[in-house]
This record gives C-alpha cells, structure tokens and sequence, in this order.
C-alpha cells in the first residue's frame, strides 16, 4: 500500500457515501455504515427504506413508533457477507433476529426484493418493502462490498 491508497482508505472511512436507489414511484433504498466505533463483528451497516408518502421525521433520517413508510435496520459486519452472497448468487437471505428490527434480501423474477422491519418496542414496528430491477442486484451487492469494508475499519 503506498501513500495515495493509505489516504483514500482514511477519507472513505471518515466519510463514507451512502448508495441510493429510488424506483420510478419514488421508494428509496439506502446503504451507508452506521459510522460508530464497535469491537470486532459488531460494526453495522445500515439498510433504510423509504416510502415517497412517508411520515415521521424521515426527512432527518430518523423514524419513530407513529413513522409510516420509513424503515432502517443495522447489519453487522458478521452477518453482511451472507446478504452480498445471497445477492451474488441470486438467493435470500432473511434474519429477524436483529436487535433494531429485521432483513429480508431474495432474488425474484426481475429483479431483488429487499424488507426491512423497524421494531420500537412491543407490538410496534414498522415493515417497508421495495423491488429492484436485476440491473441493480450487483451494483447493490457492490454498495454493501463497500459499506462493509468502510465498517471494519471502525472496528477495534
């Protein structure tokens, strides 16, 4: 590594770019790392989705209990390999054991359904879905590539 990539490797990590995807009806899914320090593993990358008629504070990233239409949820560094392989190879992946809520990944016809559920607590959560055309199946998986990588650096 010389000094050009060293600086590069830094300047991603101190600001990583979110990767967005918005469909026709105005539903946007967003990759970024969540930025926060954590011990090894435990690093996340977050997945929101959100609805053009959203309500809340979604404008500020932000959901709540009464949110509708927006929904984000942290992956861990440990569990992203499995959703890019799953996108990869045009297979799903689903875990709704995450602390702030739940993922679903899946290959269908013509593209990638992506779910993300939001928990706040008992029986409130909020479930927000999109569909992405095949197009966008590896440059996604690409986005999550990066956004793990980004996050691992902010590993101890």
């Amino acid at each position: 590594m010389d000094f050009h990539d060293a600086i590069t490797i830094v300047t991603a990590e101190l600001t990583p770019q979110p990767w967005d995807y918005t469909t026709p009806d105005g539903t946007t899914l967003r990759v970024i790392p969540a930025g926060l320090r954590e011990d090894a593993g435990y690093a996340e990358v977050l997945v929101r989705i959100t609805q053009a008629d959203a309500t809340g504070l979604c404008e500020f990233g932000i959901t709540g209990p009464d949110s509708r239409g927006v929904a984000e949820v942290g992956v861990t560094t440990t569990n992203l390999p499995k959703v890019i392989e799953a996108l990869t190879e045009r297979g799903w992946w689903a875990d709704n054991t995450l602390v702030s809520g739940a993922l679903l990944v899946a290959a269908a016809s013509g593209g990638v359904v992506v779910g993300v559920t939001e928990n706040h607590g008992a029986g409130q959560h909020v479930d927000v879905g999109i569909v992405l055309p095949e197009a966008q199946r590896l440059p996604l998986a690409s986005a999550l590539r990066r956004a793990l990588d980004v996050a691992r650096g902010w590993e101890d």
